[in-house]
């Protein structure tokens, strides 16, 4: 099971599958090791569509999609080949618009380019990590 799901498990069962329960993400990633990462889990959580966030800082409640990958994880993981195929996907986007990025870059160089460079970059790495992860 990757991080992403753990947390999600977590969080189904802290707030016994409820969407209006809140949930304090930030004590809970303390709890499994995992608060250094709290914005990008919660990024990729929320792109998911599992949870959403609440009206307080680092609280989050789950979706009622995040109800039903918690249950499909639990009965025994979630559909890797799938997942690899999406992100795979997602990785070819990403590195193709990267090199446009730095097409644009190269015509007329500026900050504020070189920064979407640098956080498209940063998306890549997220996409390669995942890939990683649902490699046997």
């Amino acid at each position: 099971m990757d991080v992403y799901h753990k947390v999600l498990s977590r969080i189904h069962e802290e707030s016994g599958g409820k969407e209006t329960v809140r949930i304090d993400m930030g004590e809970l990633l303390k709890q499994e090791g995992f608060y250094s990462n709290i914005e990008q889990i919660s990024s990729h959580m929320i792109k998911e569509g599992w949870i959403t966030q609440s009206d307080r800082k680092d609280h989050v409640q789950i979706t009622h999609w995040g109800v039903a990958e918690a249950k499909k994880a639990a009965r025994g993981g979630t559909d890797t080949s799938r997942e690899l195929e999406k992100d795979s996907r997602s990785l070819v986007s990403a590195a193709k618009e990267v090199v446009v990025m730095c097409e644009e870059f190269e015509g007329a160089p500026a900050k504020k380019k070189l920064t979407n460079i640098e956080k498209r970059i940063a998306d890549l790495s997220g996409i390669i990590e995942r890939l990683g992860t649902n490699i046997s």
